[in-house]
C-alpha cells in the first residue's frame, strides 16, 4: 500500500471529524447487513469445496500475479521521473508483499533509496519501517529490530510516523505471542499496545493498519464484541475477495473464536483462506489455522492436503515462522494415518475370521446333507416295491441334490474369495511393513539433518553470519537431495514388493510405446505414477503432491501412456491395479 504524501495526510486530518460522523450515521445499516449473514453447516461444506477447487487451479492465480508483476516492472523501467519510478516501485512491493518476502523487501529498499533522492527523509523512513514489518512477518525478528534502530522517528511525520509505530508494535506483539517466559510476554504485550495507540494517532482513518490497530487493541482488552463491531465497520469498506478482505475475515475468525461461535468462526476462516488462494497469497496463516481445525475435527485427509499446500506456499514466500508451525501438524497427521492403517488391518483380520467361521458352518451343513443323502438311499431301496413311495423318495433325492449343488457352489465361491482376501491381506501387510519401516528410517534421518541445520543456524546467528545464514535457508540443493532420496526409497521398496512390475506394465503397452526405467533399481516419472496407482493412489491431485508436479502434468502423463495401451483405454488402469494379484478360477 502506497504511503500518502504530506498534503494528503493533512487533508485526511481535516476530514477526519467528518468521516467519523459518516461512520456513526452508517453504523446501524452496516451492522444490520452483517447480522443478516447466518452461515450454516452446509455453508461451511460449500466453502470447503470451493477451497478444494481453488487449490486445484492455484497455479493459474500465481500466473496472473506474475503477469501483473511483469507489467509493472516494464513500466518501472520506462519511468522518466523519480516520482513515477517511486509510485511503480511501491506497487511492485505491494504485489510481492504476500507473494515473495525477499522480493518485497528488495523493492522497499529501492523505494527508500528513491525517496532519499527525492529529498523526502520521512517517506524513506516509512519505507524502512515497512521493511522491518516484512522481516517480522517472516520471523526475522533480529533483522527487524536492527532496521528499526536505524530510523530516527523525529525525521518522520504523518503516515510515515504511523508506519514506524505500527512496525514497532508488530514486532513487540510477535515476541509477546511466541515468547516462553510469562513476565517477558506481558512486557512485550504492553509495549505493543502502546505502540499501536501511537500509530493510531498518525495513520489515516480507514487505513488498513489503522483498522488493525483498533481491532487488535480491542482483542488485547478481551473486548471481543467491540472488536467485532470494528471488524464489521472495516469489512463494509473493502472489496469482497480482495487481499484486505482475507485479512479482515481472519480477524473476524479470531473474534468469533473468542466468542465461542463455531459456525461463524469456521465460515469466516474459510472466506479468508479462499481469498488468500485466489489472490496468490503465499504467507497463509489462515490455511494453517484451517488445517489445525480440520485435524481436530477428524478430517485428516483434507487437513493433510491443506497443510501440504500451505507448506509449499510458505517455502515459496520464505517464512521461517510458518514452516516451524507446519512441522508439528505434519507429525500429528502421520500418526493419524498410521492409526487408520492399524484399524484397517484389524478390520481385514476380522473379515477373514468371519469367513473362516462361515466356511466351517458350510462344512457342517455338507456333512449333514451327506448323512441325509445316505438315509434317503436306504429308504429308496426299502421302498422299491412301491411306485408311489419310490416317486416321493426320488423327489426328495432331487431336492437334496439341488441343495448339495448350491452349497458346493457357495463353498467354491467363498473359498475363492478367501484366497483373494488372504492375498490382499498379505500384500497389504507387506506394503505396510515395507513403507512404515522406511518411513521411520527417513524420519530419523530427517531429524538428524534438522538437528544439524539447527546447530548451523545457531552457530551463524551467534557469529552474526547473516549472509551465510540466508544462503543456508535459501538453499534448493538440500530440498532437491531429500526429494531424490525419498523417490529412491519409494522405488526400492516398490520394486522389492513387485519385482516384475516394469515387465508386466510394458506388456500392457504396444512395443513402440514401452517405457524403460533408467536402471533396474529405480523408476522414471511415468512408471512411478502408475506404481502409485498400483498401490491404490488414483487421485491425480494426491499423485501431483507426492511427485511435486502440477495436476495437469499428471493428467497428461496418464493420458499419453493410456494412448499406447494394447487394451481398452478405459480398462488400462484397472489392469495395472491387478498386476501381481492372484486370479481366482471360475
Amino acid at each position: 500500500m502506497k504511503p500518502s504524501k504530506p498534503n494528503n495526510i493533512t487533508l485526511t486530518h481535516i476530514l477526519r471529524p467528518r468521516i467519523a460522523v459518516m461512520v456513526i450515521l452508517l453504523w446501524f445499516g452496516m451492522s444490520t447487513a452483517v447480522s443478516a449473514v447466518h452461515p450454516t453447516a452446509a455453508s461451511i461444506d460449500s466453502i470447503l469445496q470451493c477451497i478444494d477447487e481453488a487449490i486445484s487451479v492455484s497455479d493459474q492465480y500465481g500466473q496472473k500475479k506474475k503477469e501483473r508483476i511483469a507489467y509493472l516492472k516494464s513500466r518501472a523501467d520506462q519511468a522518466e521521473t523519480l516520482s513515477a519510478k517511486y509510485e511503480l516501485t511501491y506497487q511492485l512491493y505491494a504485489e510481492y508483499l504476500p507473494f515473495v518476502n525477499d522480493s518485497a523487501i528488495y523493492y522497499l529498499e529501492r523505494c527508500s533509496d528513491i525517496a532519499l533522492q527525492m529529498g523526502d527523509d520521512s517517506k524513506a523512513g516509512g519505507c524502512l519501517s515497512l521493511t522491518a514489518l516484512c522481516c517480522s512477518n517472516a520471523g526475522m525478528y533480529v533483522e527487524s529490530e536492527a532496521i528499526l534502530k536505524t530510523i530516527n522517528p523525529e525525521k518522520l511525520h504523518g503516515i510515515d510516523l504511523g508506519l514506524y509505530y505500527y512496525a514497532s508494535g508488530h514486532i513487540s506483539g510477535e515476541l509477546a505471542y511466541y515468547g516462553k517466559f510469562e513476565n517477558m510476554r506481558r512486557q512485550y504485550a504492553e509495549t505493543s499496545a502502546n505502540y499501536f495507540l501511537l500509530a493510531q494517532k498518525y495513520l489515516p482513518v480507514g487505513h488498513k493498519y489503522y483498522n488493525q490497530c483498533r481491532e487488535m487493541l480491542a482483542q488485547g482488552r478481551k473486548d471481543y464484541r467491540q472488536a467485532l463491531a470494528i471488524n464489521n465497520e472495516w469489512l463494509h469498506n473493502v472489496k469482497p475477495g480482495s487481499p484486505e478482505y482475507a485479512l479482515i475475515s481472519f480477524y473476524r475468525y479470531l473474534d468469533y473464536k473468542a466468542l465461542g461461535d463455531s459456525i461463524q468462526m469456521m465460515y469466516s476462516l474459510g472466506e479468508s483462506v479462499l481469498a488468500d488462494i485466489r489472490n496468490a497469497v503465499m504467507d497463509q496463516g489462515s490455511m494453517w489455522e484451517m488445517a489445525n481445525l480440520l485435524m481436530a475435527n477428524g478430517d485428516v485427509d483434507r487437513s493433510y492436503r491443506y497443510i501440504c499446500f500451505t507448506s509449499d506456499c510458505a517455502d515459496r514466500f520464505g517464512s521461517r515462522q510458518r514452516l516451524s508451525h507446519i512441522s508439528p501438524l505434519l507429525t500429528r497427521i502421520a500418526k493419524e494415518y498410521k492409526a487408520k492403517e492399524e484399524k484397517s488391518g484389524r478390520s481385514l483380520r476380522f473379515t477373514v475370521i468371519a469367513i473362516s467361521i462361515l466356511s466351517l458352518m458350510l462344512l457342517a451343513v455338507l456333512a449333514y446333507v451327506y448323512r441325509k443323502r445316505n438315509q434317503l438311499a436306504v429308504t429308496r431301496d426299502q421302498l422299491a416295491k412301491s411306485n408311489a413311495q419310490l416317486q416321493d423318495s426320488n423327489a426328495q433325492l432331487q431336492d437334496s441334490n439341488a441343495q448339495f449343488s448350491s452349497l458346493n457352489s457357495q463353498l467354491s465361491s467363498l473359498n475363492s474369495q478367501l484366497t483373494i482376501l488372504n492375498s490382499q491381506l498379505s500384500e497389504a501387510n507387506s506394503v505396510k511393513d515395507m513403507y512404515v519401516g522406511r518411513f521411520l528410517r527417513l524420519c530419523s534421518v530427517y531429524i538428524d539433518k534438522l538437528e544439524d541445520i539447527r546447530k548451523k543456524v545457531i552457530k551463524r546467528v551467534k557469529n552474526r553470519q547473516y549472509t551465510e545464514l540466508a544462503e543456508l535457508t535459501r538453499s534448493v540443493e538440500f530440498t532437491s537431495k531429500e526429494t531424490d532420496e525419498l523417490y529412491a526409497t519409494f522405488d526400492t521398496a516398490f520394486l522389492q514388493l513387485f519385482p516384475t512390475f516394469v515387465d508386466d506394465f510394458n506388456a500392457l503397452l504396444n512395443p513402440e510405446n514401452h517405457i524403460l526405467p533408467p536402471d533396474n533399481k529405480s523408476l522414471n516419472t511415468a512408471i512411478r505414477i502408475f506404481a502409485l496407482i498400483r498401490l491404490g493412489i488414483t487421485d491425480s491431485s494426491k499423485i501431483a503432491e507426492f511427485l511435486h508436479y502440477s495436476v495437469n502434468t499428471i493428467y497428461n502423463y496418464r493420458a499419453n501412456v493410456k494412448n499406447g495401451a494394447v487394451c481398452d483405454r478405459a480398462d488400462f488402469e484397472n489392469r495395472v491395479r491387478q498386476i501381481g494379484m492372484p486370479h481366482s478360477k471360475a
